[in-house]
């Protein structure tokens, strides 16, 4: 099965030649009884759910053959064929001036957009009051028609809902207007590589293409969610979808709505999850929290004292599970603000103040970096070292003061399998710093004589950035 992320892939199906369109439909979570109607939810929510659809215009790489209904008209001043396509989604009104919510990928690529209202009737949209890629929210200003008043609904907190709670899909799948579907809560903290900040609701009401950007509601009415993706081999559904929780929407919305972008926090350190080898090496009680790989120059974590092989345990007091949670709850933290991060250093708990910096946009590959994945033990008896001479630095790109010994380039094939890569420093094994091949062998004989199966090493890539690996010491 695949993960159509942000329902794009579902949404690639529904680009369609000028004059086709695929709609989209909202999420709503119902606390009922078994055996209820939810026809007085539903009734309420209908008018609330509008279709958002952008014109994008593609070029083509050769001349085009196809004219008809503007699905490939040619350009006589570039020899080139255009593309004319639909894209179309959900969105939900928050409020009756004219604001509505929707997902940023139903309107990133289009020149032009439009909101279809619950009665019918097209509206332009005035401006794009903001979006934001990271977390796939986008909000819209439209103005009211007059005589048509807009009907807004209000954002619930998500925390409160529980695994089992009924769950209501409103919208326009395929184009079937004012479609109501049904299930349920299925998970929450839900990490599908969308994003770096993932942490959505699951929901097996059925949502299909076109669903993109439509709200989840609690009983009450208030919306807590976003539709964003599913999870499906055919792009269809089938019972596995994922929606923005309202707690993070609530304050991206108020973000764009303020200053028309995101201002994301930051303190400028790379990341790691800790194995159960590396939480031993460390003195750790059990595996979590996230492991400081490396610190930035002149960020905030590092003028806040912080240190590479040091384990953030909590921040701003939530506890950090993983390393992945680490940097969604510094990018919720508000710019500007100090907040008390408990770490663990040499096995003794310690808390630092940090104040919380503005991070620098960069792309997101949706891939985690290297000093986030989780180390994987390997062998090390078929993987050559050499010396770190000042031509192996220089040839390598490691800096002039750069010690340790290197993973020679000819064992790549043997290294390929595990986390060392041709390039990297061994810095240390077990805590003892290693400058030679020889000190290499002499500390892991040691470690052998002390039947230990495993050995931590700390490691530097060409970037400098540090992480932990753990070896085999199997000579096997």
């Amino acid at each position: 099965m695949a993960i159509h992320h942000h329902l794009r892939l579902v949404l690639a199906a529904s680009l369609l030649a000028l004059g086709g369109f695929a709609a989209a439909s909202p999420v709503v979570a119902i606390e009922m009884k078994s055996g209820e109607s939810f026809s007085d939810v539903a009734m309420r929510v209908r008018n609330s759910v509008v279709s958002v659809s952008a014109q994008v215009t593609e070029e083509l790489s050769g001349p085009s053959t196809r004219r008809s209904r503007g699905e490939g008209a040619r350009d006589p001043k570039r020899g080139r064929g255009v593309l004319q396509k639909t894209s179309v989604g959900s969105g939900f009104v928050i409020e009756a001036s004219g604001i509505i919510v929707t997902n940023n990928h139903v309107i990133e690529d289009g020149k032009t957009v439009f909101v279809v209202l619950p009665d019918g009737s097209e509206v332009k949209v005035d401006r794009i009051v903001g979006r934001d890629a990271k977390t796939d929210i986008a909000v819209l200003k439209i103005r009211p028609r007059p005589g048509k008043p807009l009907t807004p609904v209000s954002f619930g907190d998500s925390s409160k809902m529980r695994i089992g709670d009924w769950v209501i899909a409103v919208g326009n799948p395929f184009g079937f207007k004012g479609t109501v579907t049904a299930g349920i809560l299925s998970g929450r903290g839900r990490d599908i590589n969308a994003g770096p900040y993932d942490d959505f609701l699951q929901t097996d009401a059925s949502i299909n293409s076109g669903n993109s950007g439509g709200p989840l509601f609690n009983g009450r009415g208030e919306v807590i969610g976003i539709n964003t993706a599913i999870f499906s081999p055919s792009g269809g559904s089938i019972g596995l979808g994922f929606a923005i929780p309202s707690n993070t929407a609530k304050r991206i919305v108020e973000q764009l709505r303020k200053h028309g972008e995101i201002r994301w926090g930051w303190i400028g350190a790379r990341l790691q999850t800790p194995s159960d080898d590396i939480a031993e090496h460390l003195h750790l009680d059990n595996v979590r929290g996230a492991l400081i790989a490396r610190v930035d120059k002149g960020g905030p974590a590092e003028a806040a004292g912080l240190q590479e092989g040091d384990v953030v345990l909590s921040f701003a007091g939530i506890p950090v599970k993983h390393a992945r949670q680490l940097p969604r709850f510094i990018a919720q933290s508000n710019v500007g603000e100090e907040a008390d991060v408990i770490i663990q250093r040499s096995g003794e708990k310690k808390t630092v103040k940090v104040k919380v910096g503005r991070m620098i946009e960069t792309g997101w590959s949706g891939a985690p970096q290297p000093s986030q994945q989780k180390a994987k033990r390997q062998k090390l008896g078929k993987i050559g070292f050499e010396p770190l001479s000042d031509d192996v630095r220089a040839r390598l790109g490691h800096s002039a003061d750069a010690e340790g010994v290197v993973v020679s380039a000819d064992a790549s094939r043997s290294v390929a399998q595990g986390n060392l890569n041709p390039g990297d420093i061994v810095i240390e094994a077990a805590h003892a710093p290693v400058r030679t091949g020889d000190e290499l062998d002499r500390r892991l004989e040691e470690l052998r004589a002390l039947s230990r199966r495993e050995a931590t090493l700390t490691v530097r890539d060409a970037s400098g950035a540090i992480r932990f690996e753990t070896v085999s010491l199997d000579k096997e």
